[in-house]
């Protein structure tokens, strides 16, 4: 596989996944400011959260 087609495909998994910014994470539910990611065993603070986010 070529690097373009292989940077071309981490950006679309990366789109896909909620990882660019301002998106509520695949792995929390978001309800306005409120980020709620409780419960999911998470081992890590998700990469992307909402800008407004005043809850976590």
């Amino acid at each position: 596989m070529s690097t373009c087609k292989a940077v071309v495909l981490a950006v679309i998994l990366a789109l896909c996944t909620g990882i660019s910014r301002g998106q509520c994470p695949v792995t929390c539910h978001c309800d306005g400011t409120v980020v709620r990611c409780n419960g999911r065993k998470l081992l890590t603070i998700p990469i992307s959260l909402p800008d407004a986010t005043t809850t976590l």
